[in-house]
């Protein structure tokens, strides 16, 4: 029993504390198939302008922002 609580604190360890590394759009741009599954011209149109450097759950979660806004 003690094993499978120790397990759970392990498991939950590392989310809690080590910050998620940060990638430039450009790198994220390189390998948006197999990180969003999205073509390279929509990810390019998500990340039109911006700049700086984002973790992979963020930039995800701006892909998903931009393509629920359609087209005006």
């Amino acid at each position: 029993m003690a094993t499978t609580n120790k397990k759970a604190v392990e498991a939950a360890a590392p989310a809690q504390g080590k910050a998620a590394k940060k990638y430039t759009v450009e790198k994220l741009q390189a390998n948006c198939r197999q990180l969003f599954g999205v073509s390279t011209s929509t990810f390019a149109g998500a990340t039109y302008g911006m700049t700086g450097t984002y973790t992979v759950e963020e930039m995800k979660a701006h892909i998903e922002a931009w393509s629920k806004k359609g087209v005006k």
